[in-house]
């Protein structure tokens, strides 16, 4: 709302100050260059307010309550899961990996059972390094192979 406010003002005082400049407009040829000044300053009003504009933030997958239908809900907090592990692994360094996991989401009593997580690392990682670090950053035992095992 403040922002409709700011730009109602902002464009009233400009056409009010365009009126007042297009009244001192001199005449003869230097009458439509001046008119053309005074009309890109009301464009200009018109979008200055703009510039502190800001979208608002939309949810992330972390924030999305559970509102969804039973089969949606599973791969849901699997492809959640997947992505935490994914984050905790390219933040300490380890790229080209890939997760796969298996959850349950039990409606009545709203809790998550996590199956299992799977996590397949290049050969120049270190499985027992991998495992430990998840375990320690998400709590999570995860079942870590090299690709291709």
């Amino acid at each position: 709302m403040e922002f409709l406010k700011e730009w109602t003002f902002c464009v009233c005082v400009s056409l009010v100050i365009a009126v007042i400049l297009s009244l001192f407009a001199p005449q003869g040829r230097m009458k439509s260059f001046y008119k053309m000044l005074i009309a890109l300053f009301v464009f200009v009003s018109f979008l200055y307010p703009f510039r502190h504009f800001r979208m608002p933030d939309f949810p992330s997958a972390e924030k999305i309550s559970p509102s969804f239908s039973a089969s949606e809900e599973g791969s849901s907090y699997e492809l959640l899961i997947n992505r935490q592990v994914t984050d905790v692994l390219t933040e300490k360094g380890i790229v080209g990996s890939s997760v796969s996991s298996s959850a349950h989401y039990d409606a009545q009593s709203g809790e998550i059972t996590l199956h299992s997580v799977r996590v397949a690392v290049p050969d120049e990682y270190d499985t027992a390094e991998v495992q430990a670090l998840l375990l320690e950053a998400l709590g999570i035992h995860a079942e870590v192979i090299h690709i291709g095992d």
